[in-house]
């Protein structure tokens, strides 16, 4: 999936979570096992282990010799301490010498422990006559044990021989081998049960306290269990804390990375996502991303841990039960996999209604003022309205279909435990399962699912967030189209000569992006320092894009645009637009201080660089008269303070940094003409050794400037100073007689219709 790709960078973090989720895994999974030890070991066999007794009478020792081969009862011997009659011997082996001895030393104890407990007549004379049963049931009774065995074993010797039967180690073994022929199948577990239940009897005789046996096994298995829980605990919290802090991380860099290209993007890659997907896409999707990678190094990796080792340890002891966890787990598998396959195309649809919701809102909150002045509030809610209930039905269903899940693996957890309760209680009563088996493959069987129910409710969130990493690697894979001149194609003079600040148009044409048209074609003209260059034109002829040009918003089509001969496509981006002071035409302050938004462009700029910004800016009787001066609040955007202080403040921001080439897009159309001619003059006699270019509405703004170009649906139809436009440029004229009076313009006299029509023109100029 696509979202593991972020994890590329943190292998190590992966590795680490996964080692102390497989730490994790074991432990808890040997708890089953442990649990199952104590009620098997501990409860039902009293907390003996092994049926190889650790003490033992050598008098019993010796009856067990005979039903074991002349080898085996050397083993045996070996591995016990001296000892004769009554006394007790001791275990001295190690444990390989133990798993030795059980092999066949629990059949011998089997059947002592029968023939202790006594055997029918009828089942030790099977085959007899009648008359044979008869006589000996007077001599032994209804059945026959051990010490009666050998008498008669003894008698019947002495009576073909004359002589007395001596006893030696195997010489019952054969008697052994036809006991447990005759368990059949069953032999194994009803051999370990009589077997246990004869070292009990052994350690009675040889004075051992079985109630101390039992406590002291039980403690040491409880303390065992204890230790693996405080372990997993441990293993639990450090990968929490391993998978927090990764993904964390994580979400960090690809904000970090995400803002940082979107600070590369020109503005065809932000018309192309658009603002409120992109902030959609910095918040919301990086979040998903953030919270499921912590679920996935949690827990999702987890979930294979432990059913993975459930399953080795289910099919390593098998029961005969595992055809219940087969059709469990294919039940689930089927369920997961169609509901993936219904909700994936809804997760894709969900992430594009959030953008458009949020798209929505924000018209909305940035809008308010155009919605109440045009009583468009209940449209522009039921509009919201809309945006919402689409996103909510998507929503609705996406839950809806998920929420089968939890009803479906639940009910084939509690039907799996009902069935292995069901056989496996056959089994316990039948003997081929013990009660503590069966306990623990309850526990494994239930590991297994809980491990897919886990998946299952991940996979409810992965995805959502896939959709939503392959939205935010949308973001980070577009590069900008304004790209940065390699370094040694790169042309600076920031640290030798300087630059001049001589901005020449070459030819230019420029197309915007998947237009058909161009909006700007073969302009050519000069901008030089010390002069004024002013571009006026009717509304959308091209000025903003003209301009916009020049700091490489947008890159030209055709032509060029060189700084000091220099093309600017060859100068660093950095170094280009420190060169270039640009006020767009929409004003935008950011929330701080009145200092912090004049020293935006380098906050360590000397105060007597912003003072001076500020007094040509004419912003110092606004800025003086505030309490605090120049550290007043900003508010985002510069809602706190007029259209008029908002621009100046903007102009004062471009001032600050004393570039080159001074950009203003219409950056005068918030002021008054006393404060418009007065900052024109102190650009003039404060800023003339820079390159000026304005483009305004405004007659009255540029009619002084050097050279005027005029626009006129993206081609250059007039350039010249004032007085030669108003001579040779039609569309000068009448720009110019719009605004002002033929009186103002120092043209001849009007007749009586003409001044009527220029002082309608002029009044709806001015508005």
């Amino acid at each position: 999936m696509k979202i593991f790709r972020f994890l590329k960078g943190h292998v190590l973090n992966l590795f680490i979570a996964l080692a102390l989720l497989c730490a994790q895994a074991n432990c808890e999974l040997t708890l089953p096992g442990l649990m199952s030890d104590i009620v098997d070991v501990g409860i039902s066999q009293g907390g003996i282990e092994s049926v190889v007794p650790n003490e033992i009478r050598a008098d019993d020792l010796a009856k067990l010799e005979l039903f074991l081969t002349e080898d085996e009862a050397a083993q045996v011997e070996a591995a016990y301490s001296e000892g004769t009659g009554e006394e007790v011997r001791a275990f001295t082996g190690d444990d390989a010498t133990r798993r030795e001895l059980e092999n066949f030393l629990g059949e011998a104890e089997m059947v002592v422990y029968q023939l202790e407990q006594g055997i029918p007549l009828e089942t030790w004379a099977a085959g007899e006559t009648a008359e044979t049963i008869e006589l000996l049931r007077q001599s032994v009774g209804d059945t026959v044990d051990l010490d009666e065995l050998l008498e008669m074993g003894q008698a019947f010797y002495a009576a073909e021989s004359g002589e007395s039967l001596v006893l030696e180690p195997g010489s019952l073994a054969v008697l052994r081998s036809s006991f447990a022929d005759a368990l059949g199948s069953m032999g194994d577990s009803l051999a370990e049960s009589r077997a246990i239940a004869y070292v009990r009897s052994v350690y009675e005789r040889a004075g051992v306290d079985l109630n101390q046996v039992q406590t002291d096994y039980l403690f040491g298995q409880g303390a065992t269990m204890l230790a693996f829980a405080l372990f997993s605990a441990l293993c639990a919290i450090l990968a929490a804390f391993n998978a927090s802090k990764t993904s964390a991380a994580i979400a960090r860099d690809l904000r970090h990375d995400l803002y940082e290209r979107v600070l590369d993007f020109s503005p065809a890659e932000m018309n192309r996502f658009s603002a409120a997907s992109l902030i959609t896409r910095a918040t919301n999707d990086i979040q998903q991303i953030q919270m499921v990678l912590v679920m996935c190094m949690r827990i999702v990796l987890f979930a294979p841990c432990m059913g993975i080792g459930s399953l080795v340890r289910v099919l390593s002891n098998p029961v005969g039960l595992e055809p219940i966890l087969v059709a469990a787990v294919a039940v689930i598998a089927v369920a997961i996999g169609v509901l993936m396959g219904v909700t994936m195309p809804k997760f894709r649809i969900m992430q594009k209604l959030v953008d458009r919701n949020n798209l929505v809102a924000r018209e909305i909150i940035t809008g308010i003022m155009p919605i109440r002045a045009f009583g468009r509030e209940s449209f522009e809610q039921d509009r919201y309205d809309q945006a919402n209930r689409e996103l909510t039905r998507t929503y609705i269903f996406t839950n809806r279909c998920m929420s089968v899940l939890m009803p479906v693996m639940l009910i084939v957890m509690n039907a799996s435990t009902v069935a292995i309760v069901w056989f496996g209680g056959l089994g316990v009563d039948a003997g081929t399962i013990m009660v503590g088996d069966l306990m623990a493959y309850i526990n494994y069987v239930m590991q297994v699912i809980m491990s897919f129910m886990i998946i299952t409710m991940i996979s409810v969130m992965l995805p959502r967030a896939d959709v939503a990493a392959e939205r935010v690697q949308e973001v980070l894979a577009t590069c900008s189209s304004i790209e940065d001149p390699a370094p040694g194609a790169r042309v600076s003079r920031e640290g030798e000569e300087g630059w001049r600040g001589v901005v020449a148009y070459n030819d230019v044409t420029f197309t915007y992006p998947d237009a058909d048209v161009p909006t700007l074609e073969h302009v050519s003209f000069t901008a030089e320092p010390g002069k004024t260059t002013a571009i006026i034109g009717s509304t959308g002829c091209g000025k903003s894009s003209l301009v916009q040009l020049l700091p490489r918003l947008y890159d030209v089509t055709q032509g060029s645009i060189t700084l000091d001969g220099v093309d600017i496509r060859k100068i660093g981006l950095e170094e280009l637009r420190r060169q270039i002071g640009y006020v767009p035409q929409k004003r935008m302050l950011f929330s701080g201080t009145i200092e912090s938004n004049i020293k935006y462009g380098d906050p360590a700029m000397p105060d007597e660089d912003m003072f001076r910004a500020a007094q040509i800016a004419q912003a110092t009787e606004f800025i003086d008269a505030k309490p605090d001066g120049y550290q007043s609040p900003i508010a985002q955007g510069g809602s706190n303070v007029s259209g008029g202080q908002n621009q100046r403040l903007s102009i004062a921001r471009a001032l600050a940094m004393r570039p080159r080439v001074l950009v203003f897009d219409d950056s005068f159309s918030a002021l008054d003409y006393k404060t418009d001619a007065t900052l024109r003059a102190e650009l003039a006699e404060r800023a003339g050794d820079a390159a000026v270019i304005i483009v305004a509405q405004r007659i009255a703004t540029i009619m002084h400037a050097e050279e005027i170009i005029v626009l006129d649906d993206g081609h250059v139809v007039g350039k010249g100073t004032h007085e030669e436009l108003l001579r040779s440029c039609p569309a000068y004229l009448e720009i110019a007689k719009s605004q002002l009076s033929a009186a103002e313009l120092g043209l001849d006299e009007p007749t009586q219709a003409d001044a009527a029509a220029d002082a309608v023109a002029r009044e709806g100029g001015e508005r």
